[in-house]
């Protein structure tokens, strides 16, 4: 975030020295809260105070506004505004197809998960996804039926303008390695593909179906985020978009995944997210990869599924072998279950909820040479790069495909295993959840989804253990009790309790 606010001052500082049109400052985005949705007549008294309101969200009091500094006096004063704060910008958390071949065994997380005892597939499941969009060649990824193009949308930039057509035209391939986790993704296997270590991934050259946590799921991708980063207010439309989806569909489950985060939570971003989970949304969001500084939010509000990362003991057991992750995970429980040093670690008034696979998934990430050991860092926000590489493209990306890290996978990998859990019992939600009070972490309690997942998990110890890391030298990996929530998710075991 500190490349993104020393950016935003270099562009203050640029304007500054060019002549002046105005003595008037600009004026800022900014979150203005309300007890419930604005009215017409409260809208009129917001401009007439001298707030330009560009979207007003309609199953939760607040809006997003442009508001001069010299007026913030004004708005905050009318007796129907709770709260104006500025709009935040948050981070990403990163860490069967005709057209491909079956792989020869299934990916190391899978068999971790213990997906192969599960007969759910995730049908007649919406999942949201939240996040930076996707590319324009995503066909070359995914099946076409697997994403619900006429429901995507994008919600632009500073104040979250809509913007319906162009979810497709991502700058990052962040939020399409996210619906891979959950929906599945060709993959067409070379020399190079991977990111570490040598000769092909999966054995031999080809293409591929790398299956997804649940494959038949329905993908509805919502660009949140531009190169700049991921507005408050964009987030909390993508959230208002879909209370309305679930309003208009009560009967249709859907997840929202998020596998974004901030360091705080403010009362519009609690509304919007009041409002989704108790028309039945059941919302699933990463923990973060910001180890023992402490979890972003959403995912630290209790009625949210939180979710840290893990990975398997064995990783790149073969090194520079890179055909390790289709080798076979003994049925030994959590014996080989680690949690990663970068997931974060649950604080004082922060909810983690479970653990999930999390490291070395490979997944299309078409821009690898901006990813430093596999997790994005934020200096990948203000870039752009190619949507596909090509022997004449010089500056196109190297890599199709890397073995990706962070907990930016572990959310949508149990976001996967809640499609399933949906599948099994429609009914369930989290709308029973304790929403208390904004200032009161102690008022917020799970709702019943959570319960039973948490409940289904399998506890894990603090623990310590040395594996290999993706250059083939040894790293230690240590964790306490508060990186571990209610333990590890297999799918098998959440199925079962979603009754």
């Amino acid at each position: 975030m500190r490349r993104l606010i020393a950016a935003a001052a270099a562009l203050v500082l640029f304007a500054a020295g060019a002549p002046a049109l105005s003595a008037a400052p600009a004026p800022s985005g900014y979150l203005v809260g309300s007890a419930s949705p604005l009215t017409s007549a409260q809208l009129d008294r917001l401009a007439a105070a001298g707030a330009q309101v560009h979207v007003a969200y309609r199953n939760f009091g607040g809006a997003a506004a442009a508001i001069p500094s010299s007026k913030l006096a004004a708005v905050r004063a009318l007796p129907f505004v709770t709260s104006v704060s500025p709009d935040p910008i948050r981070k990403l958390a990163a860490v069967s197809d005709p057209a491909a071949a079956p792989l020869p065994n299934e990916p190391y997380w899978h068999d971790q998960m213990d997906l192969e005892n599960v007969t759910r597939t995730g049908a007649g499941v919406w999942v949201a996804v939240l996040d930076t969009g996707f590319y324009p060649n995503w066909r070359d990824y995914f099946v076409e039926s697997d994403i619900l193009t006429d429901k995507a949308r994008a919600f632009a930039g500073v104040l979250g303008n809509p913007n319906a057509g162009q979810w497709d035209a991502g700058s990052d391939p962040h939020g399409m390695a996210v619906a891979a986790t959950i929906t599945g993704h060709r993959f067409a296997d070379d020399l190079n593909e991977g990111g570490w270590g040598t000769g092909y991934a999966t054995g031999s050259p080809g293409t591929r179906w790398i299956p997804g946590v649940a494959p038949e799921a329905k993908i509805i991708p919502i660009k949140v985020c531009e190169p700049i980063g991921c507005f408050g207010s964009a987030i909390n439309a993508a959230v208002d978009y879909v209370t309305s989806l679930k309003k208009a569909n009560p009967r249709q489950p859907i997840v929202i995944n998020e596998s974004i985060g901030g360091p705080g939570l403010d009362a519009v971003e609690k509304a919007s997210l009041d409002a989704a989970i108790k028309a039945g949304v059941v919302f699933v969001a990463s923990a973060g990869n910001e180890g023992d500084t402490g979890m972003g939010f959403p995912a630290a509000y209790e009625p949210v599924v939180s979710v840290g990362a893990g990975g398997w003991t064995q990783q790149w057991n073969n090194y520079p072998d890179k055909t390790w992750w289709l080798d076979d995970v003994p049925e030994t429980g959590v014996s080989e279950v680690y949690v990663t040093g970068f997931s974060s670690r649950q604080k004082a008034g922060q909810y983690l909820d479970v653990v999930s696979e999390g490291r070395y998934l490979l997944l299309p990430y078409p821009c690898a040479n901006l990813y430093k050991d596999g997790q994005a860092t934020p200096s990948t926000n203000n870039r752009t790069c190619a949507s596909k590489a090509a022997p004449d493209n010089a500056s196109a990306a190297p890599f199709q495909y890397l073995f990706m890290s962070g907990t930016s996978f572990s959310g949508p990998a149990v976001a996967g295993v809640v499609a399933l859990m949906l599948e099994a019992n429609p009914g369930l939600s989290n709308a029973d959840a304790q929403f208390g009070t904004l200032t009161d972490p102690a008022s917020w309690g799970p709702g019943e989804l959570e319960r039973r997942l948490e409940a289904s998990a399998t506890p894990l110890a603090p623990g310590s253990v040395t594996v290999t890391h993706r250059n083939g030298a040894p790293l230690v990996e240590t964790w306490g009790a508060d990186a571990i929530g209610h333990g590890w998710v297999f799918a098998d075991d959440a199925v079962n309790a979603a009754g």
